[in-house]
């Protein structure tokens, strides 16, 4: 009786388990981040995870957050929708013109202070 009760026990884990496994998909939404006093780019990095399985790749979007306690973000990116929640993908922001021409020249904000375009100056050979 007890092995029964077992089994049955054990079949109904493994049920709720596979349910909850198997919910809405999600996916990390990746962007890079705008640095707007240096006018260049973070890394790709997470934004955010969205409901719904991982689209391709679209054209460049510029997201922008309201500003919260940590204050405005400005992500570009280049995943399609879904984008995430409480992100305006319009473009109407200001910083959204030099957020994308930075996109499109790659300008990566460098550790030094500097950034990637134009390319940081050769130090030369002493």
């Amino acid at each position: 009786m007890w092995r029964r009760a077992f089994a049955l026990g054990t079949a109904v884990a493994l049920l709720v388990a596979y349910a909850l496994a198997c919910g809405a998909p999600t996916h990390v939404y990746e962007g890079r981040l705008y640095v707007e006093r240096r006018a260049c780019l973070g890394t790709t990095a997470s934004v955010d995870v969205v409901e719904g399985d991982r689209a391709g790749e679209c054209g460049p979007t510029c997201l922008t957050q309201p500003e919260q306690d940590g204050g405005r973000a400005v992500y570009v990116a280049t995943m399609c929708p879904p984008y995430p929640f409480g992100f305006d993908a319009s473009g109407n922001d200001l910083a959204c013109v030099s957020a994308l021409g930075a996109l499109e020249r790659n300008d990566t904000c460098l550790l030094d202070g500097g950034s990637s375009n134009p390319p940081p100056a050769d130090a030369g050979g002493d």
